[in-house]
């Protein structure tokens, strides 16, 4: 029946004739629908401009708080940057070091400054090792006019606001993640720091006006499997032993590209066992030192053929020359605005002590020096990535930049030693054959 009555008032019963009166209503209706769908439209249209309004506010605040929130940043901290770059000798360099409070990039910040060239320190402070000995090596430069500026290279925009800061003539590139072990329990921060932060470093010294020559911190673990002894430049390196091995070859590739495409001078330094004072707390040396002063058992590995392992251990201060040579004889990068004008130098060397020693050894000389017998646990090797043993031919090194290695095992651990009693605050009574402990 109601059917039938909307028929009645939609359709009339006399053909031709159209009931108008209701033909409005109907159309009435019909607008009114039309008018709220557009007035829930515009609604919709206004809600959806409030939440991108929102969002780009939060991002605004977002991105002001990081800013504001950052360690780095502002006139001041321009005017330490530019006081630490400043050059005190003739003919001097300007040089960004990377992984300045780590143990190598402190001493190679230190001798530059003591030669009065500028340097401008970076780290990220990470805490693979106690962070107290690395604030404890930047306020050592700090206390030699050297700034430390807290941050990580993978942070682009930190690296561009120091290339516009300074017009660094060199780079020397020693930020990594250490160690070979380690990279079994996180593998994701050696890809991080020795893969992504090196091409964020090469990025920005590509685009930098002027470009700097970079010298680089590879290591002698890219040898790996490598059976040939000692270790040349021109031995194959592509079977890496460990994860870190691996992210360093990688490195000697990546900086092949960006002086091929780029025109970036690039300078790669394979250190062998590098030690002495103000070391990494993960080498073995320094380890052994602080178990054998506690007296807590040390590991020491074995090869599986029951061979000792046996390492090039090289000291500090043979690096450091190693590290300043390369950056003296660097050739300019060859590339402006990001492109190559011509070939730019490119080259690999091996740093070592070409002298070397097995860890049991190692260890007799800390007993020498430390007046205390170590309680030893002799176990076989693991197959964690370490290798059985290191060699190095230093023959281009010694013809082109002059390196000459002059400090024994023996002479260099006397040295740690010395400074690691120091640091620690021990005082070595012997009283029965044994070191008390007075911590200052």
């Amino acid at each position: 029946m109601m059917v039938r009555m909307l028929e009645d008032d939609l359709f009339p019963s006399t053909p031709g004739k159209v009931k108008i009166e209701r033909t409005h209503g109907a159309s009435r209706k019909l607008q009114r629908c039309f008018a709220s769908a557009n007035t829930l439209f515009l609604w919709a249209l206004f809600v959806i401009a409030l939440i991108a309004s929102y969002l780009s506010f939060q991002s605004f605040v977002d991105t002001s708080s990081r800013y504001l929130s950052a360690s780095w940043g502002g006139l001041h901290w321009e005017r330490q940057i530019r006081a630490s770059a400043a050059v005190r000798r003739t003919e001097g360099i300007t040089v960004l070091v990377t992984g300045a409070a780590g143990f190598v990039g402190s001493h190679v910040s230190l001798a530059l400054r003591r030669r009065g060239d500028g340097v401008v320190g970076l780290d990220n402070f990470n805490a693979y090792y106690d962070p107290s000995l690395k604030k404890a090596r930047k306020a050592l430069l700090a206390s030699h006019g050297v700034f430390v500026v807290e941050g990580d290279v993978n942070d682009a925009h930190l690296l561009a606001k120091l290339f516009d800061t300074v017009p660094f003539t060199h780079v020397m590139h020693l930020a990594a993640q250490a160690g070979v072990r380690y990279a079994i329990e996180n593998p994701a921060s050696y890809v991080h720091s020795n893969v992504a932060g090196l091409v964020t470093l090469l990025e920005a010294s590509k685009s930098a006006d002027p470009q700097p020559a970079i010298v680089w911190a590879s290591s002698s673990s890219v040898y790996g499997l490598n059976d040939k002894v000692p270790f040349s430049e021109s031995h194959r390196t592509d079977r890496p032993a460990s994860l870190y091995a691996a992210t360093k070859k990688a490195g000697e590739e990546i900086t092949h590209v960006y002086n091929h495409i780029y025109g970036l001078s690039i300078t790669g330094l394979r250190f062998f066992t590098v030690y002495g004072p103000w070391g990494r707390p993960d080498m073995a040396y320094f380890s052994f030192t602080r178990n054998i002063l506690q007296g807590k058992p040390i590991t020491v590995y074995r090869g599986r053929d029951g061979a000792d392992l046996a390492r090039d251990f090289t000291y500090i201060d043979d690096v450091v020359k190693g590290c300043v040579a390369a950056l003296e004889t660097a050739e300019a990068s060859t590339g402006s605005g990001g492109r190559k004008r011509r070939q730019a130098q490119y080259r690999i060397y091996n740093l070592g002590n070409t002298s070397p020693v097995t860890v049991p050894t190692l260890v007799s000389i800390l007993e020498r020096h430390l007046k205390v017998n170590a309680k030893k646990n002799i176990v076989e090797m693991p197959g964690n990535g370490d290798v059985p043993f290191t060699h190095a031919n230093i023959t281009a090194a010694r013809a082109e930049l002059g390196y000459k290695p002059t400090t024994n095992l023996e002479t260099g651990l006397k040295k740690f030693v010395k400074w690691y009693l120091s640091y620690y605050g021990y005082s070595r009574r012997l009283l029965g054959g044994k070191s008390q402990e007075i911590v200052a």
